[in-house]
């Protein structure tokens, strides 16, 4: 009985937060459809008016948004990418290969996940400006990588010490060299620790702001960037912000709901010594 009403108690309370993290989210997804005559009310109008879609006709004109949206696929998408097949075998390194001090050198990596970026943002800006990288995707791709991958690599050294040891000794005994065990044998079994780390990784590039606002002008800009735009010293857009901040989310949401199962199986195996 008191596990009926426990359960009961934790089911509601989930509601109780659902809700809660998603009456923004809902009212940022009606704004962006909405007039700017009902935005600017002053009594605040849910669903009795008539929808529209100006403010994303407005942001892909006269923002440029669709520039910005494919900047950051491909400085996101690059830089995820290059952070997995970085990672990958610096985690297995420090989690299997019996490094000396490994613990210490994993502590190293993460540390230097814990620099704030605006105490490093200016020597890049420098170094950018001196090899004429300003505004352009390499730049960002390089920092995304650099920032990301001693995270990932803390990630995924967690998954590995759970992965049992009784295959990859079996590997060496057929005469597979390290490589091939990487990506022959460790790999499938990491799938779902992978996967969560490469979620992890694309979203904190993708929702980098700091960066892209210095290293980038126009052409180069990413869409937290370019949402920026839509706010000036007199005046804030609600409807063209609310529009980029949907058109924002929706590649988050669609890559964490093609990768729930993956996300769950990787959170199970990384709570499980």
């Amino acid at each position: 009985m008191r596990s009926t009403m426990y359960s009961r108690m934790l089911f509601g309370l989930a509601i109780v937060l659902v809700f809660i993290w998603l009456v923004p989210v809902m009212w940022v997804v009606l704004t962006s459809v909405k007039p700017t005559n009902i935005i600017n009310s002053a009594v605040p109008i849910f669903f009795d008016f008539a929808p529209t879609l100006d403010h994303y006709v407005e942001v892909f004109e006269r923002f440029r948004f669709g520039r910005s949206m494919l900047n950051s696929f491909v400085t996101v998408g690059v830089s995820t990418l290059i952070v997995m097949i970085i990672a990958l075998p610096a985690a297995y390194a420090v989690a299997r290969m019996n490094l000396m001090h490994g613990d210490t050198w994993a502590l190293v990596i993460l540390s230097l996940r814990f620099m704030p970026g605006m105490v490093i943002v200016l020597p890049y800006f420098k170094i950018a400006t001196f090899l004429n990288l300003i505004d352009t995707q390499i730049v960002l791709i390089v920092v995304y990588v650099a920032f990301g991958l001693p995270f990932a690599v803390w990630i995924l050294r967690g998954f590995l010490l759970d992965l049992p040891k009784d295959i990859e000794e079996a590997g060496r005994l057929d005469g597979l060299s390290w490589i091939q065990i990487i990506f022959r044998l460790i790999m499938p079994m990491a799938a779902p620790g992978i996967a969560v780390t490469a979620i992890f990784t694309f979203v904190f590039s993708w929702n980098e702001f700091l960066f892209a606002l210095f290293l980038t002008l126009d052409k180069g800009s990413t869409m937290p960037v370019a949402l920026q735009k839509t706010i000036d010293l007199y005046n804030v857009l609600w409807g063209s912000l609310s529009a980029g901040a949907v058109l924002q989310l929706l590649p988050m949401i669609l890559v964490v709901f093609l990768l729930q199962k993956h996300i769950a199986r990787g959170l199970a195996l990384g709570a499980v010594k």
